[in-house]
């Protein structure tokens, strides 16, 4: 059932049209998802901008975001876009990325373990074949060009080498740094990340 309560208006407050979430809310869990995936797509469509969310589902989930929709309802904005009349996704507040993170980690490239019944714009377009052949493409673009091994620990060596002269001499109590082993250490980390990503990306379509 729809509920005005879990979402919170950015503008046009005092007109309380919540018409455009409404169109979304009712597309997405028409019957027609199973019955005619086809018309449900369609109608979907009509009203939000699939491509997008399914563009950022792909990087959210290969980056590894844990703090925004998936498990947890908050962190995104959804904006009427006047262009084309759709919602579009924009999420914000990216600090936990990078990460495997907490409330049980982040979502797996499969969503195996997704509550879909709790999460179901990922959910249902993740179980319909071809906003999923839509979401893969977007894996696999994201791996090849620009979140890899390769590419990004070579951004990492170069910005890091930027920085650190910096962010090792901050004052004490500005700083979640002990000293500069402890940034070393961070670096490493991020390194080991983007290669253990791009084997999750490479596993799954192994699977």
């Amino acid at each position: 059932t729809f509920s005005e309560e879990v979402f919170g208006k950015e503008n046009n407050e005092d007109e309380a049209d919540w018409s455009d979430i409404q169109n979304l809310f009712s597309a997405l869990h028409d019957g027609s998802r199973t019955s005619d995936p086809a018309v449900w797509r369609a109608g979907i469509n009509e009203v939000f901008d699939t491509d997008v969310f399914l563009k950022y589902l792909a990087v959210n989930t290969i980056i590894q975001n844990w703090d925004t929709y998936g498990r947890m309802t908050h962190n995104y904005f959804l904006y009427n876009n006047p262009e084309n009349g759709k919602l579009t996704w924009i999420p914000w507040d990216n600090n936990e990325a990078l990460q495997d993170g907490k409330q049980g980690g982040s979502l797996n490239l499969d969503f195996s373990g997704l509550n879909t019944a709790s999460w179901p714009l990922i959910g249902y377009l993740y179980a319909d074949d071809v906003y999923r052949e839509v979401y893969e493409n977007y894996l696999i673009e994201v791996r090849d060009e620009y979140f890899n091994t390769s590419s990004i620990q070579s951004l990492y060596d170069e910005y890091s080498s930027l920085i650190e002269p910096f962010a090792t001499s901050e004052i004490a109590g500005y700083t979640f740094l002990r000293n500069s082993a402890a940034y070393q250490q961070g670096i490493s980390s991020l390194k080991s990340h983007v290669s253990q990503r791009e084997s999750a990306v490479n596993s799954y379509f192994k699977s």
